[in-house]
């Protein structure tokens, strides 16, 4: 569970979307979770921290293999690793790219997308294969969305 604090800049209860400016002065848009019950009450221009889960590979393969394996995730469960334990359903996206690095001890995978915009994103505990992806080699992953799980004034 990754932790921020900023100020909202947009909301949109009916889709449950923010938009936050950081206090780093960067900028993030989140989709809200359905267990967070008081998206209403928050406002632009409040200052806000909020509890999020992050994207993570749930699962990859290299692209030669096709993509069944990956397409048939469409929610999967996540369980945070912070202070506020949560489990939460999200979405995943199928995603192909290119491994620009990998690190195993830190669970990071660093891919180039089709439009050519790298990414990192952490890989999860179970894909247990990573010693036969390297650098170059084309991947399919499923991908969970970022997902806030909690605001807090």
């Amino acid at each position: 569970m990754t932790k921020i604090t900023g100020t909202i800049e947009k909301i949109d209860p009916d889709k449950r979307v923010i938009n936050l400016k950081l206090d780093n002065g960067k900028k993030k848009t989140l989709k809200v979770d359905k267990s967070v019950k008081d998206l209403g009450k928050f406002k632009v221009g409040d200052r806000v921290q909020m509890s999020y889960t992050e994207e993570v590979i749930m699962m990859a393969q290299p692209s030669s293999e096709g993509t069944a394996q990956v397409a048939k995730f469409g929610s999967v469960e996540v369980q945070s690793e912070g202070d506020q334990p949560a489990l939460v359903k999200v979405d995943t996206s199928v995603i192909s790219g290119k491994i620009v690095s990998i690190d195993p001890k830190k669970k990071r995978l660093t891919f180039e997308d089709p439009d050519g915009k790298k990414k990192t994103v952490k890989l999860s505990r179970r894909i247990k294969n990573l010693d036969k992806f390297k650098p170059g080699d084309d991947i399919n992953m499923a991908i969970t969305d970022e997902m806030v799980v909690a605001v807090v004034a």
